[in-house]
């Protein structure tokens, strides 16, 4: 169906008044807030603002960055209106309705239906991208009814009793509870009294239950729950903080990826959010509550784990695959990452070196390793193995029949090291069939690197793809190619700032990485534009610099740095819009 002629469908069947006080003028609202107010400089896109790891300002020592003059003050840069992603509507709406039986199903049934978000710079929740058109509008309508109808007749969500203390009564303290967990903040008195009318022209001549759903269904709409909205302090200059509760929501959105909880809620209304302290302090309870678990979802869509659900191999090349392989993988690398993440010394050396992996016993069967059965993922040694790098990150790109190493040494140029790959001219064909009958993948290629006009870009990818070939495009260790001829992972890395010479193989490569201060300020750079949702300008150098600091001075910890990331400028504080200066 198109959805410009989609029929609105509301709760209750009504006419007149009642039908366009409450929906259609939040429905305008969600279409109106498109994500683009923020401060200036924000990037839109992979050709505008940084490029990655490569900059030449990147080279400056980050001590001598934070010396300077420009760092003497708080460098907040860009702080865009950001709405939820797709990913973090779904946690947020699961932890609102916590306790309600069946919405959680709800939630799960309405976000399968919303468009998929669109990709920038690796991620799928840039504030710049995430707009919110005429379908996605129409599916967070679907959405609120469908949940509202589910929650409000359900047991757990209204804490009171009307025939005790009065319908309107217990509605209104149903507003400001709920209000306040669904806004991330309380809400004004003018705010209440919108959604007691709204409750009153729900319940008039129907149930109480039906009221409390009318109220659920609008405020599902608000920009208020769809956004994460902020204005700071008042100020008269041109940096401010953000207010206690919305610190609070930066510090939930960004280790918990939703809402916060009643101790950062408890926090912000005693104002204990404002010193680094106090965010440090925060931020470590966070991390050892089971919700931390979400920073998964920067690595799902950084090694691009979220992409093996696609994964499509040709039963004739690869035959008796485990029919769930493709989510054994992917809970191969999450139960890796996990680890990691659980220790401060778990580090990105390890990340790109381990010459271990955890399997259950039907991945265990898969890679050929003894020793492993049941259902839980256990830690194995696997020589050779040379962490994420030959997991199923190498695995997502590669063809039905048989490994890509073009596209394998890609991803490690452009995510793990931040570099940009120019896209093929229009008139190059973009397979080898042909080309060089009876040789090797890694032959054809070489013979394909002859052309002037292809060298440049391959020579950036294929010598680093060349070193995973040792395992199939399942995964498995193998000395053989798809046709029997042996293979030969040897190459010689160039182009890069520190990681150039001759490898081995993959693991030669992951220790190279590991040691490579350009990947290590890559991984920096990823987590600032996932985590911050934006790419990086001149403006966040203070804050680059902060980080890069405190990632070195730990050790390269993974989880220190989720902790640096509530430090730096870019998160204490934020710009002030001209209209908002008092």
């Amino acid at each position: 169906m198109n959805p410009e002629q989609h029929t609105h469908r509301w709760p209750f069947e009504r006419s007149g008044s009642q039908l366009r006080y409450a929906a259609p003028l939040l429905l305008a609202l969600v279409a109106g807030c498109n994500g683009q107010i923020g401060g200036p400089g924000q990037s839109t896109g992979p050709g505008s603002g940084s490029s990655g790891g490569s900059e030449p300002g990147d080279t400056e020592p980050p001590e001598d960055v934070l010396d300077s003059a420009f760092c003497q003050t708080p460098q907040p840069g860009a702080a865009p209106l950001r709405r939820l992603s797709n990913y973090e509507y779904t946690n947020t709406l699961k932890d609102l309705f916590s306790g309600v039986s069946g919405v959680a199903a709800a939630v799960d049934k309405a976000v399968a239906t919303f468009p998929t978000e669109p990709e920038s710079l690796g991620f799928r929740n840039n504030a710049s991208f995430l707009t919110v058109g005429s379908l996605v509008a129409q599916k967070y309508l679907d959405a609120a009814e469908e949940i509202a109808a589910v929650a409000a007749h359900a047991s757990g969500l209204v804490s009171c009793d009307p025939a005790e203390v009065g319908g309107l009564e217990c509605a209104r303290d149903f507003i400001r509870t709920f209000g306040a967990k669904a806004y991330r903040r309380p809400l004004t008195e003018a705010e209440v009294q919108s959604y007691e009318e709204r409750f009153t022209a729900g319940s008039d001549g129907y149930t109480f239950e039906d009221g409390i759903e009318w109220v659920v269904f609008s405020m599902l709409q608000s920009p208020n729950v769809l956004y994460r909205v902020e204005f700071g302090n008042a100020s008269t200059g041109d940096v401010t903080e953000p207010t206690p509760y919305e610190m609070a929501s930066r510090l939930s959105y960004l280790v918990w990826q939703s809402q916060p909880d009643e101790e950062l809620m408890r926090a912000a209304e005693a104002d204990e959010l404002g010193t680094p302290e106090q965010l440090e302090a925060q931020v470590r309870r966070m991390l050892a509550d089971p919700k931390a678990d979400r920073l998964l979802e920067y690595f799902n869509q950084w090694l691009d784990i979220d992409m093996l659900s696609g994964m499509n191999r040709d039963p004739e090349v690869y035959p008796d695959l485990a029919r769930n392989l493709p989510g054994l993988l992917r809970e191969e690398t999450r139960a890796f990452v996990k680890d990691l993440l659980a220790n401060p010394s778990g580090s990105l050396d390890e990340l790109f070196t381990a010459d271990y992996s955890f399997v259950n016993g039907a991945l265990a069967q898969h890679y050929g390793v003894d020793g492993v059965s049941g259902e839980d993922f256990v830690r194995v040694d696997m020589p050779g193995r040379s962490g994420v790098l030959t997991q199923g990150m190498m695995l997502t790109r590669d063809k039905a029949t048989r490994t890509s190493i073009v596209r394998r040494g890609l991803k490690v140029r452009t995510d793990l090291l931040c570099e940009l790959v120019p896209a093929p001219p229009n008139d190059v064909k973009l397979d080898l069939e042909g080309l060089g009958e009876g040789l090797s993948q890694r032959e054809r290629l070489e013979l394909h690197r002859t052309k002037p006009s292809c060298a440049g870009c391959h020579n950036l990818m294929d010598p680093i793809g060349v070193v995973f070939e040792s395992f199939d495009a399942v995964g498995r260790f193998r000395t053989e190619d798809e046709e029997g001829r042996p293979i030969v992972t040897s190459s010689d890395i160039s182009s890069t700032r520190d990681a150039n010479g001759p490898v081995a193989d993959a693991a030669e490569l992951g220790e190279r990485l590991a040691q490579s201060q350009e990947a290590r300020a890559c991984y920096v750079l990823q987590n600032f534009r996932f985590f911050y949702g934006r790419d990086k300008t001149d403006a966040d150098r203070c804050s680059m610099a902060s980080l890069s600091l405190a990632f070195k001075e730990s050790g390269y910890s993974l989880s220190e740095l989720v902790v640096a990331l509530t430090q730096t400028d870019a998160f204490r504080y934020r710009p002030v819009i001209a209209t908002e200066k008092q």
